[in-house]
């Protein structure tokens, strides 16, 4: 739900920016490393913080993440 909320609007389909697609648990998981980099710990995605995600929201990625990253 998160990512739904707070990262499908640029990454998704045919247009999903830097082609990075969100829009499947697979990609997802697929992608769960340059999503800790860039959401957790650059703190650079979403870019100017476009959909507004709290640093709580950050933390609840950061805990997938380093629980293994399972399939939302």
């Amino acid at each position: 739900a998160l990512i739904d909320s707070r990262c499908i609007a640029c990454h998704t389909g045919i247009a999903a920016q830097k082609g990075m697609r969100l829009d499947s648990a697979e990609a997802i998981q697929t992608q769960a490393a340059a999503i800790y980099q860039q959401v957790v710990l650059q703190k650079t995605m979403p870019l100017n913080n476009a959909t507004g995600i709290t640093d709580a929201e950050r933390a609840l990625i950061g805990r997938w993440f380093t629980a293994g990253a399972a399939a939302p």
